[in-house]
């Protein structure tokens, strides 16, 4: 697997049924997972990573099937915005939807985190940010690497798009403010690593994306 970003190890893998990103990145205390699709825990053993922690970018489902597997294979504490509930992974609003229902295996929230700028989480010795920007889901949150120009961004926003917004807890605007009041600052340089799809540029998104360049 080829690395996502030249100056760090920074590795990125596809799974699940909707071709869901999860991420993984050699900090100076060891490598830390971000996201953890179907499939995540096979990827780092055969990547030989050894997970020393989870983070989310929000729990929907397609971004946790993976969390009790990795959990389970690595031991590894799992940090969120939220502690776990069936609303934030959707199998309650699926649930209540013929044929479409389905069971996360459950898992645990070690740490719940808070927004924090300017120098803020210490992860493994590595620098993050957390930018707290709901609209997709209510616990959706940004990483962004200290010295790296990388935003780990779930689904808040991607390449020409933004993530959706009509499940529950979904709103429009509150997701486009926060795009352009927390992520639209960084430098233009600034890469958005998303949930889904290829990677982007904040200069990019600011200057080309149909749903922010203009208002």
């Amino acid at each position: 697997m080829a690395k996502a970003n030249n100056k760090l190890d920074l590795r990125c893998f596809e799974g699940g049924p909707l071709a869901t990103n999860g991420y993984a990145f050699k900090a100076p205390g060891g490598w830390v997972v971000v996201d953890a699709p179907q499939g995540m825990a096979d990827w780092t053993e055969e990547e030989d990573i050894d997970p020393q922690l989870l983070l989310l970018t929000h729990q929907h489902f397609d971004h946790v099937q993976g969390v009790a597997g990795l959990v389970e294979a690595f031991n590894c504490p799992v940090w969120a915005f939220s502690g776990y509930n069936t609303e934030l992974t959707l199998e309650d609003f699926f649930r209540g939807l013929d044929d479409t229902g389905f069971e996360i295996d459950p898992y645990r929230i070690d740490r719940v985190l808070e927004p924090e700028t300017g120098g803020g989480l210490d992860v493994c010795g590595c620098e993050i940010d957390i930018l707290h920007i709901p609209g997709h889901s209510p616990d959706s949150i940004c990483f962004v690497i200290g010295g790296e120009d990388i935003v780990l961004g779930g689904d808040v926003l991607f390449q020409s798009g933004i993530g959706r917004t009509d499940f529950p807890g979904g709103d429009t605007e509150l997701l486009l403010s926060g795009i352009r009041e927390k992520l639209f600052p960084l430098d233009d340089q600034t890469t958005v690593l998303p949930g889904h799809g290829m990677p982007t540029t904040v200069g990019e998104e600011r200057r080309e994306n149909p749903f922010l360049c203009s208002g």
